[in-house]
């Protein structure tokens, strides 16, 4: 029993992902485990992040499933019209776990999942910093069992996941070209 503890143990701590965002130094993004030093705008990618809203909805939740989910968040990634990926919402709400979803639908999306570790396969939970790619049930039931999500624990009656959002933050519209701007090409 402990052998599996510890491999247990030893693949979490040996999955380890790209898990922030940032700008460097030149205005390069960059994605990794730790934002240089002298990095700015740095963004964690692919879990929730902390917040009051946050703090308050896990309060709700049964002690064992909000401990799992303050250690280990997990994260849906998945896209928009793909029958596996509801498979695998479904899945997830079936067995009570709080989750928040990110969808890969942009080449921004694409780039930044392929930096998380993610590789081409959706959909796909990381489960803290554990990424398990591709809806196999016994597969992600493992790594939810690994990380202490309890079975057969219900979430409360008044329980709302999270809406989906894109993984990549969503660029603000261009701004319309002006006459002088236009002048300036000619």
């Amino acid at each position: 029993m402990w052998q599996r503890a510890l491999v247990s143990l030893l693949l979490l701590a040996g999955s380890a992902q790209a898990q922030y965002k940032w700008t460097g130094p030149e205005g390069q993004t960059g994605y990794g485990d730790q934002a240089p030093r002298d990095a700015t705008n740095i963004e964690r990618m692919g879990t929730s992040t902390p917040s009051a809203q946050a703090d308050d909805a896990l309060g709700q939740l049964p002690y064992e499933v909000r401990r799992a989910a303050k250690d280990f968040p997990v994260v849906l990634y998945s896209q928009v019209n793909c029958a596996i990926c509801d498979d695998g919402r479904a899945f997830l709400k079936a067995r009570a776990i709080p989750f928040s979803e990110r969808t890969i639908a942009t080449a921004e999306d694409i780039a930044a999942f392929r930096q998380l570790g993610g590789g081409e396969q959706l959909p796909a939970i990381a489960v803290g910093r554990r990424i398990v790619r591709g809806y196999e049930p016994s597969a992600w039931g493992e790594a939810l069992t690994d990380a202490g999500y309890p079975q057969g624990v219900s979430l409360p009656k008044n329980w709302q996941w999270p809406a989906a959002k894109p993984l990549a933050p969503v660029a603000p519209p261009a701004a319309p070209a002006t006459e002088e701007s236009t002048d300036a090409q000619r």
